[in-house]
Formats: structure tokens, C-alpha cells, sequence
């Protein structure tokens, strides 16, 4: 017999309903105002609650902004899973490119949720006991894809790592080994540190991006991202076909 989900009792929709207007008002103080300015009474004030009231939904405003961090992370990594589904599994660079440049679309359609994940909070923020890793389940989704990329490559034949194996210091791998068993990943060491550094090359550009620290004569930096992001893959040994002039 098929198990039939029960709908929500018309009081838990509007417990959800409630706490979608609070982050949507929270929201709203971190776009206007910044990290800083978020403020559990000036969302109760803006509701029309108490803040007592508001404590029901969150018991804190540290708790709340774990819960926006979270709710951008999985908007990023939702965004990243489908141009992974959607890229051609034929052309690894492009698929590459295809997945980075979601990435960056994303930090720029939610600068806000950008900064507030990856850049500096600017507030004394503790996250809840309760919620020790800020949007884990994000974090990982993301992470993965990223690094499903490059594990696809290798698998391919398309990644020479004899770079990274020469070089890779023996603390330095005694450490990727521990991360590597820790999270029950199967790509090598020598892998994962080209993962990391494909992955801290695309976090430098989008901040410095983001942050306005490129050059003031760049007025459109795709072409350059492109060419960072491939230049990378490059760097960390693939074997296939690039074309930088791609489109």
C-alpha cells in the first residue's frame, strides 16, 4: 500500500507562512542596512508583533541569520545541481565553465546571501548550539558538484595529478587523507587538492569582484572569469580540449 502523505494542519502553514515573512523582512534589513542591521525587534516592529511573539519562531536573532545562511546555500546549491544535470557530460572543460558561471550568476543575483555566507559578517554572530555547521546540508551539495567535476575528469583520464603527487608535502597529505575519510570521498589526495584549489580560485575572483577590487578598467570581467576558470583546470593537469574562446 503507496504511504499517503498527510497535508499540513492549517496551523503549521501558518507557522511556515510566518517564518517566511520574518526572513523576507530580514531579508530586506540585510540588503538595506547589512548583516549588522538585522534586528529580531524591528522584524516583530515591522509585523506588527511583539518580540516575544517573534521568540516562537526564533529565539534569537543569531538563530535566524543561521537560518538565512542556510536558505542561501541551498539556493546556490539548487542552482548548481541543475546546470550540472543540464551540461554536457562529453566536454568536461565546458561542463566546467557551464557549472562556474551558474556560480557566479548566482553571487550576483544574491550578493546579499553571497556576502553573508562567504564574507565578513561584521556582527558579533555565534552560531546556535543547535546548528553547529551553518547550512551543512548546503555547503555539501555545493562542494560536491564542484568537486564532481573534477572527479569525473579523473575518471575520465583527463587529469594528470603527478603534479600534486610530487609536490603534495607529507602534512599536507596526511591531511587530505584525514578530510578524504572523514567524508568518505573517493577521489585520491592528490585530487582533492587540485579540487581546493580550483575551488578557492573561484572564491578569490567573486570576491574580489563582489568587493570591487578588480581593476576599474575592467568593466566586464566574464571574458576574464572564463579564462580563470579554465586557466585552472589547466593548471591542475587536464589533459582535454579547451577553446577560450568559448561564448
Amino acid at each position: 500500500m503507496a504511504h499517503v502523505t498527510q497535508p499540513a494542519s492549517r496551523r503549521e502553514r501558518l507557522r511556515l507562512a510566518t517564518i517566511d515573512e520574518i526572513k523576507q523582512i530580514a531579508r530586506g534589513q540585510l540588503d538595506e542596512h547589512g548583516a549588522a542591521g538585522v534586528s529580531l525587534r524591528a522584524v516583530a516592529r515591522a509585523m506588527g508583533l511583539t518580540p516575544s511573539a517573534l521568540y516562537r519562531y526564533f529565539t534569537s536573532r543569531d538563530e535566524l541569520i543561521a537560518a538565512l545562511i542556510a536558505d542561501g546555500l541551498d539556493s546556490l546549491a539548487d542552482a548548481l545541481e541543475d546546470a550540472f544535470k543540464l551540461a554536457s557530460t562529453d566536454d568536461h572543460a565546458r561542463r566546467w565553465l557551464d557549472v562556474t558561471r551558474t556560480y557566479r550568476r548566482w553571487s550576483h543575483e544574491h550578493v546579499t546571501e553571497y556576502i553573508l555566507i562567504f564574507g565578513t559578517l561584521g556582527l558579533d554572530y555565534t552560531p546556535p548550539a543547535d546548528q553547529p555547521c551553518d547550512g551543512c546540508d548546503g555547503t555539501e551539495r555545493s562542494v560536491t558538484v564542484l568537486f564532481r567535476c573534477m572527479a569525473d575528469a579523473i575518471d575520465a583520464g583527463l587529469i594528470d595529478l603527478s603534479r600534486f603527487v610530487r609536490e603534495l608535502t607529507p602534512a599536507l597529505r596526511a591531511q587530505l587523507e584525514a578530510w578524504r575519510a572523514d567524508t568518505h570521498n573517493a577521489i585520491p589526495p592528490a585530487g582533492l587538492a587540485a579540487c581546493l584549489i580550483v575551488w578557492t580560485q573561484l572564491h578569490g575572483f567573486l570576491s574580489l569582484e563582489l568587493f570591487g577590487h578588480l581593476p576599474s578598467a575592467i568593466s566586464d570581467a566574464s571574458t576574464l572569469f572564463d579564462q580563470q576558470m579554465l586557466d585552472v583546470l589547466l593548471r591542475c593537469g587536464y589533459q582535454g580540449p579547451v577553446d577560450f574562446t568559448t561564448g
